[in-house]
């Protein structure tokens, strides 16, 4: 178990440390293709779809195993995002991002469902604290990104550096990853065979999906917020993305004992009200204090939401199938957010544009109470756990 679960969490890091190194960079891509708010907004959307079509075919290799894919999907798409700094044209970039998406969708759903598997073998929370790694290694590649900003190194150079010590680091710890299966035998909620449409499955679909416009929101704007409205030179705008992870990775840190502590609902709930309040910080004070005290608060306040999610949606059923919906949908609010917040952004200015996932915070707040573990029996014995259940009735 400590191995696989330090495997887990080497994965998660690799996993944050690739994506880590793009959004810092977002400025420099934007200025170099000339490409406005809108635009920018356009080519997140396909990163999204992608992430979308990748999550699905996470659910059929589930099937055959996850660590091979994981194995293998790692130094993958630590490649695939260099090809982002080669892009010439606007085009291109939009072709690219959907097959970094690609990539990006079937390693979440497979190392999700690996850190779910590890979180109910040990039967506590440890789903944050994997989530915490991918962090650090967001955060990690959001500092070297802002050095390379901040040396003017070209896009492209600074991703293939990243992506050679992804994959060379990672490699030996990767080995002793799960081998996690759709179709394990294991406790499950009543009607986990009927997943697709199901209440559970469709309520924990609409926590994902307002969890990626708040986060993904936050997180894709935020360096061109500081960039453009608190006129933060482009390496300081990395570091405010930075502080925005860092405020996330402590929090996932100890998130976890405090679930234990307290509930899952409480714990979402309370950061989807902070995230929210953050929001309207960074909105009502756009200069840098206000700004960048805004956005840690967010990371705070939201850094828990998509862990819980994901969490709950894997422990929906054995199949994989509740995980790949929830997953799907929660990138559908990623092709939602980044595009209605783009191009609001060209029509009435980015202050008002983040205005979107404020809306999203408070809908988290709202709809957390479905994020409560259900009553808990084995697949093939349902009948204890519901005489159980009419004892406390």
């Amino acid at each position: 178990m400590i191995q696989q679960r330090r495997a887990v969490s080497v994965a998660f890091l690799a996993f944050g440390m690739v994506s880590g190194r793009f959004v810092p960079r977002l400025p420099a891509v934007k200025d170099h293709l000339h490409l406005t708010d809108g635009q920018v907004g356009d080519a997140l959307l396909t990163f999204a779809l992608g992430a979308v079509v990748g999550a699905t075919v996470a659910r059929f290799l589930l099937g055959s195993g996850a660590r091979r894919f994981v194995r293998a999907g790692t130094p993958i798409m630590a490649a695939a995002l260099v090809t982002l700094g080669l892009a010439a044209n606007l085009p291109e970039l939009v072709v690219l991002m959907l097959l970094n998406g690609l990539c990006a969708g079937v390693l979440d759903v497979l190392e999700n469902a690996q850190g779910a598997e590890l979180e109910r073998l040990a039967a506590r929370p440890m789903i944050n604290g994997f989530h915490a790694f991918w962090s650090f290694g967001a955060v990690v590649g959001a500092l070297v990104a802002g050095v390379a900003a901040s040396f003017a190194i070209a896009p492209a150079a600074h991703f293939a550096a990243v992506a050679a010590v992804v994959a060379v680091a990672s490699a030996r710890f990767l080995r002793e990853l799960p081998d996690t299966r759709s179709g394990a035998p294991r406790v499950a909620p009543p009607g986990a065979g009927r997943l697709w449409l199901t209440g559970p499955v469709v309520a924990v679909a609409l926590v994902a999906v307002a969890g990626y416009v708040v986060v993904g929101g936050t997180a894709d704007w935020s360096t061109l917020y500081l960039h453009d409205l608190s006129h933060v030179n482009v390496d300081g705008a990395a570091a405010g993305y930075g502080g925005f992870m860092l405020a996330a990775m402590l929090t996932r840190f100890r998130a976890d004992r405090l679930t234990a502590r307290t509930s899952t609902v409480i714990v979402a709930r309370l950061g989807a009200l902070l995230g929210a309040g953050g929001l309207a910080l960074a909105i009502v004070f756009p200069a840098l204090a206000g700004a960048a005290v805004g956005f840690a608060l967010v990371g705070i306040g939201t850094a828990v939401i998509l862990p819980l999610t994901f969490a709950a949606s894997a422990n929906l059923g054995a199949s994989g199938t509740a995980l790949a919906v929830v997953m799907s949908s929660g990138y559908a609010g990623s092709v939602a957010g980044p595009a209605l917040i783009g191009n609001a952004a060209d029509h009435f200015g980015l202050r008002v544009a983040m205005l979107i996932p404020v809306a999203g915070a408070l809908a988290i707040a709202l709809l957390a109470g479905n994020l409560r573990p259900a009553p808990q029996q084995t697949e093939a014995s349902p009948a204890p756990a519901r005489q159980a259940r009419d004892r406390k009735g």
